[in-house]
């Protein structure tokens, strides 16, 4: 199962952040932050974009996705990216120009930097509107991964409604 179409993989990719949004925006503003520096929002998963694009855990075959669908995300900076991910996959060495300009380049009081990354092979690079507002981002940031005691989070996409 894959998607083939450049559209259909931006509305994929669209589809999935609209379900992590809010936990991923406070996350990405509550690191940014706390470690006062620019940096882009790492979102990988061990599913492929076509098995993560289903809106239920069921193959187009009427199996069922037996593994669980996730997404691991990581607050990274341009540094971090060059030391622990490019020197481990060379293929992320390919969008490095596009994420160093997209961090340049975004607005930190309405948008954020995201990369994401899938067990697929597919690699994307953008800048997408912070959901909620900055403030609100803040507050919830704060209040969900203060205290977490993790630098990544994992979020199972079945269980997010």
């Amino acid at each position: 199962m894959i998607i083939v179409f450049p559209d259909d993989k931006e509305t994929a990719r669209q589809e999935i952040f609209q379900r992590i949004r809010f936990y991923a925006c406070p996350y990405f503003v509550y690191k940014s932050e706390s470690r006062k520096t620019k940096g882009f929002l790492f979102i990988q998963s061990d599913s492929t974009l076509a098995e993560m694009s289903l809106p239920i855990p069921v193959l187009a075959n009427g199996l069922p996705i037996t593994k669980t669908r996730s997404v691991l995300m990581h607050f990274l900076t341009i540094e971090e990216y060059d030391k622990e991910l490019c020197r481990d996959d060379f293929e992320l060495t390919t969008v490095r120009n596009s994420l160093n300009e997209a961090i340049s380049e975004y607005n930190e009081s309405d948008q954020i930097v995201l990369m994401m990354r899938f067990r697929c092979g597919h690699i994307a690079v953008g800048i997408t509107t912070l959901v909620p507002n900055h403030m609100l981002c803040k507050t919830l940031g704060k209040e969900y991964y203060e205290n977490a005691g993790s630098e990544a989070v994992q979020l199972n996409i079945d269980d997010i409604q």
